[in-house]
């Protein structure tokens, strides 16, 4: 059957422009509250940032690398929620809260509801500026040039990832940037979308260039779901990864104008530089583990398949799909019908189903999907080395369905993308 048609973005939006622009600046300032002396310190819940800001110990920089980590994986659940929400592939129905959906797809969001007052990413971003600053000065007995290179590399690729988790959600509104200030000071401005996507792939390339000095290792151990990113040289792979998605995000930015074809080409050779690999495993790519050890998390994505069952696929994720789409049977399942918030679905998500099951962080089927787009952007639809030709490989490899040798036109080779994108990174980070 043709590939049907997909109105879908790639970025996001929560809420109208210019809200955004009043209640950004607004829960920035909150944060600057932070630095006020508070009658309950310390904190005995958590370490201070100090240990951040002045390194002098290699535990010290254990700890404050990884703790750029623990604080990304709840922002990366909240994404995926958002998205799919905005995106009509799931709901959250719940009786005690309807905002998932009366403000995510209304008219607007209340800047002072849970969804409105969305400061993160900015917390880690603020995590990253301090860490940064404390490693740099770090003496040459804790850190050696490799080691403080490596460190540095690190901090500004997760720092990035932020940023653009923070692009994603907010697309032409903006975001602030220039944040690494005193909190007393008054908040940084809104910068468009250009610019925030032009500051992300100019911090991944800084990065890269100290990953590339970093030497053998790091001073610090990363989880278990870095395994195979957890060196300078790896952990590259997936900064280069991040760079692409970046450059394709600059590519596109006034679609559908003509796209930046130096953005396309600095795209493709991120990806050249990235582990994308249609040799290896789809799923290949860094992931956030979780456990019930004591002061660890768990994946908040976890949804038994109850009568209380709170994350459900759309309907049409089933309706649409081709049909024998392996991508549909593997993470969705039919279950009792639950409504409210003026959704129903009786559809359950089978991603997570265990309170510690891993969260991808960037996968190898979304590097394939990239270089799918890009070729698109380049004008290089059908033939060996083509946008089908990775369109096909998802579809054929992930979904077990036939090649679509039926699309040649433009847009019939981006609905093709589209739909393998929609079924691939289905309740994912995408």
């Amino acid at each position: 059957m043709p590939a049907p048609t997909n109105t879908g973005t790639t970025m996001l939006r929560h809420c109208g422009g210019a809200m955004r622009i009043t209640c950004l600046p607004l829960v920035l300032g909150v944060l600057a509250v932070g630095a006020c002396d508070l009658p309950n310190e310390p904190n005995l819940n958590g370490p201070l940032v100090t240990i951040c800001e002045t390194i002098t110990t290699v535990v010290a920089v254990q700890n404050c690398a990884l703790g750029l980590l623990r604080a990304d994986r709840i922002h990366a659940e909240n994404e995926i929620i958002e998205g799919e929400i905005i995106g009509r592939d799931a709901f959250v129905i719940t009786a005690s809260e309807g905002r998932w959906e009366t403000e995510l797809l209304g008219s607007s969001i209340d800047p002072s509801g849970f969804l409105g007052i969305r400061a993160w990413p900015y917390d880690v971003i603020r995590l990253a500026n301090i860490t940064f600053h404390g490693a740099s000065a770090a003496p040459a007995s804790v850190l050696d040039a490799p080691h403080k290179a490596a460190t540095l590399g690190y901090i500004q690729t997760i720092k990035a990832l932020e940023y653009l988790r923070a692009v994603e959600t907010r697309d032409t509104a903006g975001a602030p940037i220039d944040v690494d200030i005193d909190p007393t000071l008054p908040p940084a401005p809104l910068r468009c979308k250009h610019d925030v996507l032009s500051y992300i792939a100019a911090l991944l390339d800084s990065a890269a260039a100290s990953l590339a000095t970093g030497g053998t290792d790091f001073p610090f151990a990363l989880p278990a779901g870095f395994t195979g990113f957890d060196t300078p040289a790896t952990f590259l792979t997936f900064n280069r990864a991040l760079a692409a998605k970046t450059d394709v995000y600059l590519a596109f930015r006034n679609y559908p104008a003509a796209p930046d074809v130096a953005a396309l080409n600095a795209a493709q050779a991120a990806l050249a530089g990235s582990f994308m690999d249609t040799t290896v495993s789809l799923d290949l790519g860094p992931v956030h583990n979780y456990s019930t050890a004591s002061g660890d998390a768990t994946n908040t994505l976890f949804d038994a398949d109850t009568s209380s069952t709170t994350y459900l696929a759309n309907p049409r994720v089933r309706s649409e799909a081709d049909a024998g789409d392996d991508r549909v049977a593997r993470k969705t399942a039919l279950s009792s019908s639950r409504s409210g918030n003026g959704e129903s679905s009786d559809i359950v998500l089978l991603l997570y189903r265990s309170p510690t099951a891993s969260l991808k962080i960037l996968t190898n089927k979304e590097m394939v999907l990239l270089r799918a787009e890009v070729e698109w952007g380049l004008g290089n639809l059908t033939g060996t080395v083509s946008a089908m030709t990775f369109a096909n490989f998802i579809r054929r490899t992930d979904g077990l369905l036939p090649a679509d040798n039926t699309s040649t036109t433009s847009a019939a080779v981006l609905n093709r993308i589209l739909y393998e994108k929609r079924y691939s990174l289905l309740w994912q980070n995408a």
